[in-house]
């Protein structure tokens, strides 16, 4: 699975899903803690497993939506080159969508003649309404098994007929290391200190679920 997920989803989407579901997770564990005389392992464990699988499902269907509609912007640019009544106008469509990345870097005479070569470029180019691809779906089926995976070693502890009270602690820690590891992982991405990001990630992680908590959630 993790050749598959790594070719559909990009670092920063699959960290993403990762946090995601721990934070779902975690919450639902410390949530539960409230009421621990009512529940059990064998429903906490199906309680949580099966809200993070609904997620996932309805992530995965996200995934697909917001592809189509990137797909979608992107042809609607070409084609607001490709009609426009003017290289002026042309031009200024593609800074609108351009601009705002390439500001900090470049200057206004630098942007101009990029923006002239992709006006060559698009003037060739017929544009189609956006459709899902194949890729779009595999992507999705990609972001529901990540989540799924991240949520399995939150719930084992549930299957070792603990006391409830003892297997929710061991759920929380094993959910908290794992936002440490999320994030020394993502600071090998952005070239920063794996510490320092490991438990920022993990003190975010415990604040958004004590805000939900508070909140009733």
């Amino acid at each position: 699975m993790h050749p598959f997920i790594r070719k559909h989803l990009d670092p920063a989407s699959r960290l993403g899903e990762v946090l995601f579901g721990l934070i779902m997770a975690l919450g639902f564990t410390a949530s539960a803690r409230l009421g621990l005389e009512e529940t059990d392992n064998r429903t906490l464990f199906t309680s949580i497993l099966g809200c993070n699988v609904a997620w996932a499902i309805v992530d995965g269907v996200m995934y697909v939506l917001t592809e189509l509609f990137e797909r979608g912007r992107r042809a609607r640019i070409v084609r607001d080159v490709v009609t426009s009544r003017s290289d002026r106008d042309a031009i200024d469509h593609v800074a609108g969508e351009l601009d705002q990345y390439l500001a900090g870097v470049t200057t206004t005479a630098q942007r101009l003649r990029l923006y002239e070569e992709i006006l060559e470029t698009l003037r060739g180019k017929a544009w189609t309404p956006a459709h899902v691809t194949r890729d779009d779906f595999l992507g999705g089926i990609a972001v529901a098994l990540l989540i799924v995976l991240a949520t399995l070693p939150v719930v084992v502890p549930f299957l070792f007929g603990l006391a409830t009270p003892l297997a929710v602690r061991l759920s929380n820690g094993v959910a908290i290391a794992m936002l440490f590891m999320l994030g020394a992982r993502w600071a090998t991405f952005v070239g920063a200190s794996p510490w320092r990001i490991g438990i920022g990630l993990m003190s975010i992680g415990v604040a958004l679920v004590a805000v939900t908590i508070a909140l009733g959630g």
